[in-house]
């Protein structure tokens, strides 16, 4: 290899690529911000819908996002736009968050959930082409530091999303009524989110310049004959089931929460969101500052696979800890009948595996979400979408980097499904040992294909010699 410099020596547009991050907050945001409340809502208002139609419901805007995440991509890969997809999605998700708060006068509610929450998934599914963005238009040398604070927006929005449910409880669920709309803790949440899409498209419509930097042109390659080889598709794979679990694993532990903390310390649910909401708030610093260190300190420096193994033992460890040992206290406690949970916590009366289950102590409760959760996150969900990226090497990724979110999208389909099926009937062990043994099989994947999780090398043929265009990490 020569000491020789990438092909394209140009600078990052850092203005752009802050409102790239601050957008990818907002998705975040749009995605998880009625994770702890939903079920709350749901139940309240369609007395029909039961915790496995919640899963489904969870589900479907993952699936919107499953769906949409290829076509943003392929859009970008045909126009080289990102403006476009983006204020689409943006004004597609303004549409299904205000159905989510008009749900009170629809019949069949849980139908209209199920369909306004794959409506907005339909819409934020432009997470693809920020992706796209924060690759191709970030020089070798910056890119760590352009997803790593990329990653941490989105990270922020998705942690910060329930956040902002929590802060709104204290309207109640009566809240007020002004002419036929309900002003209560729910439905402010959502009208909130519509305003946010519409100061996204504003953002990125006036102040958004398109600079892809990060790509070698078809000039660039005819003048300096540069060739790019083809990527290794089995360690793209690898980064794409990585990034897919680091999301399961969120989503299972944020959608589990308000029925775990429910069953768990006897929660109603108000409490459940108010309480989990602090919790995910104080993790999700943790989880920010630790993804500003990867992108502003030489915590960025370290082998990306060692900082992917190192966030999946943290993961681990969670599970380790969540999990009910039989020297913890039980059994856990059921709800008083004609008792619902916006008056009281415990188990419902089919849930029979809590006679048999115990209850994992408070305080390591929260030291797992907070400590656990909020150090595993940034080191796998930010390495992995970086190292997918010099995988790739500098050529036009709209299209893989759509079936990258799609990964990313379709884990919390099977997750939300899953856990909440498992939930309902067998409790949550579970549900923990399924985790358990997809983090378990990513480590293996890493040590196993070690050595093929390094940057593409473009090939200089005038000089017969190749360049790594990594960053300098």
């Amino acid at each position: 290899m020569t000491s020789e410099k990438c092909p394209s020596e140009k600078q990052t547009d850092w203005k752009s690529m802050w409102i790239c991050i601050f957008l990818q907050f907002v998705v975040g945001v749009q995605i998880s911000v009625y994770y702890m409340s939903m079920w709350p809502y749901l139940s309240g208002l369609d007395k029909t819908a039961d915790f496995d139609f919640l899963g489904w419901v969870v589900a479907a805007c993952s699936i919107g996002c499953t769906i949409s995440n290829p076509i943003y991509g392929y859009w970008n890969q045909k126009t080289m736009s990102v403006k476009w997809p983006v204020i689409t999605g943006f004004l597609i998700a303004a549409v299904g968050q205000g159905w989510y708060g008009l749900l009170g006068m629809f019949d069949n509610v849980k139908w209209m959930m199920l369909f306004a929450r794959f409506l907005t998934g339909l819409g934020v599914g432009n997470i693809a082409a920020l992706r796209v963005y924060a690759a191709m238009a970030s020089t070798p040398k910056d890119r760590m530091r352009a997803i790593s604070f990329g990653t941490g927006g989105f990270v922020l929005g998705f942690s910060f999303g329930p956040v902002i449910s929590a802060v709104f409880t204290p309207l109640g669920e009566t809240g007020i009524r002004i002419g036929g709309f309900v002003l209560n803790m729910y439905t402010v949440v959502s009208y909130l989110m519509v305003l946010i899409c519409i100061f996204g498209c504003v953002i990125i419509y006036f102040f958004f310049n398109e600079s892809y930097v990060g790509i070698v042109t078809k000039e660039e390659k005819e003048k300096d004959e540069v060739e790019v080889p083809m990527f290794d598709i089995p360690a793209a794979l690898i980064c794409i089931y990585l990034f897919m679990i680091v999301n399961m694993t969120a989503t299972n532990i944020e959608v589990m929460s308000s029925p775990l903390t429910t069953v768990l310390y006897d929660w109603k649910d108000s409490d459940s969101i108010f309480y989990n909401g602090i919790a995910l708030a104080i993790s999700s610093a943790i989880s920010v500052s630790l993804n500003i260190a990867q992108g502003a300190t030489r915590l960025g420096k370290i082998d990306k696979r060692k900082q992917m193994i190192f966030g999946l033992v943290m993961f681990l460890l969670y599970q380790l800890f969540m999990f009910p040992w039989g020297f913890y206290s039980g059994p856990l406690n059921f709800l008083p009948a004609g008792v619902e949970t916006t008056e009281a916590g415990g188990c419902y009366p089919e849930y029979l595996w809590c006679n048999e289950t115990t209850r994992v102590p408070l305080p390591i409760y929260f030291f797992c979400f907070i400590v656990f959760f909020g150090i595993a996150f940034p080191f796998v969900e930010t390495p992995s979408p970086t190292l997918f990226s010099e995988i790739l090497g500098p050529r036009k990724q709209g299209t893989m980097q759509g079936f990258f979110s799609l990964g990313g999208s379709l884990a919390p389909v099977i997750a939300s499904i899953t856990s909440t099926a498992i939930f309902k009937y067998s409790g949550y062990r579970y549900v923990i040992v399924l985790q358990a043994a997809t983090l378990i099989f990513a480590i293996v994947l890493i040590l196993l294909f070690y050595k093929r999780l390094v940057p593409l090398k473009v090939i200089k043929k005038s000089k017969d010699s190749t360049v790594s265009c990594e960053s300098q990490s």
